[in-house]
C-alpha cells in the first residue's frame, strides 16, 4: 500500500511538473484592419497560418455603454465576412482556438471603466459574450484594457470571476495587461480564474521620444522582456499561464546625426512604412522587404537587432531575436508566446521563409 502511495505521489508530482513546463501556446493577434491595407501589404484571414498558431485573436470589438458587445468595423466584420472566416479556419486545424480581443490602445481606459462598477452590466456583458461565442463559432474572449484605474481593482476581478464562473471551461477567457504590472491588477486573483496573462513586452520605447530606442529587448534593465516576466511571476502570476508578447514591427527614427546611429541616439519620428503607413513604426514585413540593405547591428546585451542607414534607424525583432524570445518562454516554463500582430509578418515569403517569424516561435518552442 505505501508503495501504491509514492507511485500515485510520484506520478502526480511528474504530471504536475510536465503540465507547468509545457511551453506550446502561439497566440496570433490579427490586427482586423489589416485588409484595407496597399498592395502586398493586405492582410486578410484567409492568410493566417492556422497551423502555426494555437490560437487566433480577432482584435479588436468594443463595448456598447449598455453592456454589449459592439461591431467596430460591420463592413469589414460583416459584409466582408471577417468575423466568418476566422472562425472558418477551425475547418483547416480543428485544435485552434479562436477568441475575440476587445479594447486594445484606440479604446481607451473608458471601454471598460463604466462596465466592470455595475453588476447589471456585467452581466449584460457575460450574456453578450455568451450569445456572439454561439453565433459565430468562438471559442472566448481576451480582455486587452488599456488600462484600469486603480478603482476599479476590485471590479475588473468581480468581472474575471463572473465571466469564468458562466464560460466554465468551455469557454477561453484571457487578458492582456501593461509590460509592467499595474496597481490596479490584483495578480494573485487574476491569475486565479484566467486562461491566460498575456504581457505586452513591447513599445519599452517609442518614436515619439527624442532619442534612439529597443523596442522589445529582451534582456537590460526594468525596461525589457525578461524584467516585465519577472515581476509579474514575483506578483503572484502562474508560469504556466503567462504568454509574453513579440511585437511583429518596429520603431523608427531620423537620427540627427549620420556619426552617432547609436541606442540613445538624438533622433526624431522616422519613416513610415509603404503598407502600415504610420510615421515611426515599421512592420517586418516592410524592413525585409524595402530596408533589407540597411546596415545590421546585433546588441549582445538585449539579444535584439537594430538597422540604420543614413539618417533612417530602426528597432526591431527578426528571426534570431524572436527565437531567443521563444525560448525563453520555454526555458522559463511559460505558456508560450503572444504575437502583436501576425499581419506583418511576412506572410507572402518575400524575402525567404513565409511566416518567418511565426515560423521561428514554433521552431523554438517545439
Amino acid at each position: 500500500m505505501f508503495l501504491k502511495l509514492c507511485l500515485l505521489a510520484s506520478a502526480l508530482l511528474i504530471s504536475t511538473h510536465q503540465t507547468e513546463a509545457k511551453t506550446d501556446k502561439i497566440l496570433c493577434f490579427f490586427a482586423s484592419w489589416a485588409g484595407y491595407r496597399n498592395g502586398e501589404g493586405s492582410f486578410k484571414p484567409q492568410n493566417i497560418n492556422a497551423n502555426l498558431c494555437t490560437h487566433v485573436h480577432y482584435a479588436f470589438l468594443g463595448v456598447n455603454s449598455d453592456g454589449t458587445l459592439k461591431i467596430l468595423d460591420s463592413w469589414n466584420e460583416i459584409d466582408l465576412h471577417g468575423l466568418e472566416n476566422v472562425a472558418n479556419l477551425k475547418s483547416v486545424n480543428p485544435d485552434l482556438k479562436v477568441l475575440i480581443s476587445i479594447g486594445g490602445w484606440n479604446a481607451g481606459n473608458a471601454i471598460l471603466n463604466g462596465i466592470v462598477a455595475s453588476s447589471k452590466l456585467r452581466a449584460s456583458l457575460i450574456s453578450s459574450c455568451l450569445s456572439f461565442f454561439s453565433q459565430w463559432g468562438y471559442d472566448g474572449i481576451d480582455i486587452d484594457w488599456e488600462y484600469p484605474a486603480n478603482a476599479d481593482k476590485e471590479n475588473f476581478v468581480k468581472l474575471l470571476q463572473e465571466m469564468k464562473q458562466a464560460f466554465g471551461s468551455k469557454y477561453v477567457l484571457s487578458v492582456t495587461v501593461s509590460a509592467n504590472p499595474l496597481p490596479s491588477y490584483d495578480i494573485p486573483e487574476i491569475n486565479k480564474v484566467v486562461d491566460f496573462i498575456n504581457i505586452m513586452s513591447y513599445d519599452y520605447h517609442t518614436a515619439d521620444q527624442p532619442q534612439t530606442g529597443l523596442n522589445a529587448p529582451l534582456y537590460g534593465n526594468s525596461m525589457s522582456v525578461d524584467s516585465s516576466v519577472q515581476s509579474w511571476l514575483s506578483g503572484g502570476a502562474s508560469a504556466s499561464k503567462v504568454t509574453l508578447s513579440v511585437p511583429f514591427y518596429g520603431h523608427s527614427w531620423y537620427l540627427q546625426s549620420t556619426s552617432n546611429h547609436d541606442v540613445g541616439a538624438p533622433a526624431t519620428t522616422g519613416i513610415a512604412g509603404p503598407f502600415t503607413q504610420s510615421p515611426g513604426v515599421l512592420g517586418f514585413n516592410e524592413i525585409c522587404s524595402f530596408y533589407s540593405d540597411w546596415t545590421r547591428v546585433w546588441l549582445d546585451d538585449a539579444q535584439v537587432p537594430y538597422k540604420y542607414d543614413g539618417t533612417n534607424w530602426v528597432s526591431y525583432d527578426d528571426e534570431q531575436s524572436i527565437g531567443l524570445k521563444a525560448k525563453y518562454a520555454k526555458d522559463n516554463g511559460l505558456a508560450g508566446v503572444a504575437v502583436w500582430s501576425i499581419d506583418t509578418d511576412d506572410f507572402l515569403g518575400s524575402c525567404g521563409t513565409k511566416d518567418a517569424l511565426l515560423q521561428a516561435i514554433k521552431n523554438n518552442i517545439d
